[in-house]
């Protein structure tokens, strides 16, 4: 069957099985109904979670799965299918499967002769797509993505969606004959034009059918007009940075620069901060635990979630995480981020949240007056001594 018209059928298939969406469309509130307490989650992968009602069982509950093997959820979870970005996500489609049917969609890197993988797994590498091409995004849309769409998914997580060139990606052979797209180097202007393009494009098709695009997208990998654009195009912002990455909390001006990007990017879109703390989740340092959470309360929006896992040579996903200190119930915010001297802080209905994001400076805060509680039990103090890199929420008695 050609391929235009497998693509109409598929999507006749698609609208005649779809009856209701959301209320709003996709790219209004993409994550549902998220409350305005607490700390709503979302779930990294779930292959290693045999029963989803975990989920549902604590204060705080999940609204989103990033990467999800199922479709349907308990309650109003969110599921997303996840696609590897500009890798072909079929294994049986391999290499020589693409250099025999398709050889002018490889991506190469600069030397001409080795694909552009990026990552190299135990089975080898998924082929890099040109996905500049038109054709190649028509058929990654009809061979991959609308399959899942038909199946239930109203999220399609794609993955890696970086502006800097890191596979250095060069050009293809069109006929045999090398063709150059890229100057193979990370920062590329044509290069991040055609990613933030192919995200617009999955946008475009999808919208109509009430299916919202995720990206995950490195905050720091392109000049922050590139990054902000490149976010605009899509609904959800997967942050797989956070706060805190393979185990160390992020400050100084790294901090500045995301704390920068969110205050643009929250107000109207779905944010996804993932922390990666050091350790298992059971054994973490409770003032690293802290942080991650005073940094989310302090710069959260209304289609905010937070994903803590642990981190030991690499990050702990698949698995369902939870602490004590994750039960937390300070009301919705009151007002916005703002600085006192070098401490940031955010009132909430029932709370107070501060971060000190410097990397050497102790800083000193005097308590509001009233009755006051830390995540870890009642304040005494009329005075915070915040660490560097240090957070603390206040909650009042």
């Amino acid at each position: 069957m050609p391929g235009r018209i497998r693509h109409i059928l598929l999507l006749l298939a698609i609208a005649s099985t779809i009856v209701s969406v959301h209320a709003q469309p996709a790219a209004n509130r993409p994550l549902g109904a998220i409350p305005a307490d607490g700390l709503p989650l979302a779930q990294i992968f779930d292959g290693g979670v045999p029963d989803p009602s975990v989920y549902l069982q604590h204060r705080n509950k999940v609204y989103f799965i990033w990467g999800s093997g199922h479709p349907k959820q308990p309650g109003n979870i969110v599921a997303s299918r996840y696609f590897p970005s500009v890798r072909n996500p079929d294994r049986k489609r391999d290499i020589e499967w693409y250099k025999k049917n398709h050889p002018d969609w490889i991506l190469y890197q600069a030397d001409q002769t080795t694909p552009a993988y990026g990552y190299i797994y135990d089975f080898g590498g998924l082929v890099p797509l040109d996905v500049s091409n038109p054709a190649v995004r028509q058929y990654y849309l009809s061979e991959f993505i609308l399959p899942a769409v038909q199946k239930g998914y109203r999220v399609v997580a794609m993955d890696n969606v970086d502006l800097g060139n890191w596979p250095g990606a060069a050009g293809r052979f069109v006929n045999g004959k090398w063709e150059q797209l890229y100057t193979g180097k990370k920062n590329d202007t044509a290069f991040q034009q055609s990613m933030i393009s192919w995200i617009q494009f999955l946008a475009d098709q999808l919208h109509p059918l009430g299916v919202a695009v995720a990206a995950n997208i490195k905050a720091s990998s392109a000049p922050m007009d590139v990054v902000l654009r490149m976010m605009q195009g899509a609904d959800i912002w997967l942050d797989e940075n956070g706060f805190t990455h393979t185990g160390k909390n992020i400050t100084g001006k790294a901090w500045e620069w995301q704390r920068t990007i969110l205050e643009r990017i929250v107000p109207s879109k779905g944010y996804i901060s993932i922390n990666q703390i050091r350790g298992t989740m059971d054994q973490a340092d409770p003032a690293q635990i802290e942080w991650v959470i005073a940094n989310f309360l302090l710069l959260r929006g209304p289609q905010s979630l937070l994903a803590v896992t642990g981190f030991e040579k690499k990050a702990i996903y698949q698995e369902f995480h939870y602490r004590p200190e994750l039960d937390i119930s300070i009301g919705a915010p009151v007002e916005q981020a703002h600085p006192v001297q070098q401490v940031w802080t955010r009132r909430y209905q029932n709370g107070i949240v501060y971060v000190n994001p410097s990397p050497q400076d102790t800083a000193r805060i005097a308590v509001p007056g009233g009755h006051w509680k830390t995540l870890n039990g009642s304040l005494k103090q009329k005075t915070l001594q915040l660490q560097p890199g240090s957070g603390m929420i206040l909650i009042k008695e």
